[in-house]
């Protein structure tokens, strides 16, 4: 059955098995079986009940389900996750079952849009600019200047954010990109990301 969320574009196939989508598609069993969706990235503030539903799970099952609380903000920090998501879509691409994945987030402009991007900096080795150019023959999308900002850090660091295995000593992009986004938290008297949800 169809849900009714008034989907805002399409869901975008950017590369054979990998879609680029809205909160709508993500719990639409019409979608994601019509796309062969097996695997999914979720960013977004909450996660939807329709997730969790048997048909839904029956599609995506939790264990190919990654769900990363974020917002669509000046102060989100996506890019200590990125090395994470990163290695999920890969897992899930060449897994022996090669599962088509979606990267969504609320309206499949920003956030989600970050990601996908930075995995095709990846796994292409491109510049951002080439990836965005790609990506935007097949949908519109427009990350915020915060996140377009940490994408430029992403390719500088060479998608390595730290020196050492024990993630405590970071490259010097990455290290100048904590310094700034320090200053900017200090000015709006804020300490770490915005709340978000509790992981349920």
């Amino acid at each position: 059955m169809s849900n009714s969320f008034p989907h805002r574009a399409p869901i975008s196939e950017i590369e054979p098995g990998l879609f680029l989508g809205d909160l709508g598609h993500s719990y639409d069993v019409l979608v994601l079986a019509n796309n062969n969706i097996g695997a999914m990235v979720s960013m977004s503030d909450a996660k939807s009940a329709r997730w969790s539903l048997p048909q839904n799970r029956a599609l995506v099952p939790q264990d190919r389900h990654l769900f990363v609380a974020c917002l669509d903000t000046a102060t989100q920090d996506l890019l200590a996750r990125l090395p994470e998501i990163c290695d999920f879509i890969d897992r899930m691409r060449r897994a022996e079952a090669r599962h088509n994945v979606l990267v969504h987030c609320t309206v499949g402009v920003s956030r989600s849009a970050t990601v996908v991007l930075a995995y095709l900096m990846r796994t292409h080795r491109q510049p951002l600019d080439t990836a965005l150019a790609s990506v935007k023959t097949v949908r519109k999308i427009r990350p915020n200047s915060n996140f377009m900002d940490q994408l430029s850090v992403w390719a500088e660091a060479g998608y390595e954010l730290w020196e050492d295995a024990d993630k405590t000593i970071p490259k010097p992009p990455y290290a100048a990109y904590l310094e700034r986004r320090a200053c900017i938290l200090k000015a709006k008297g804020l300490t770490g990301n915005e709340p978000t949800c509790p992981d349920l």
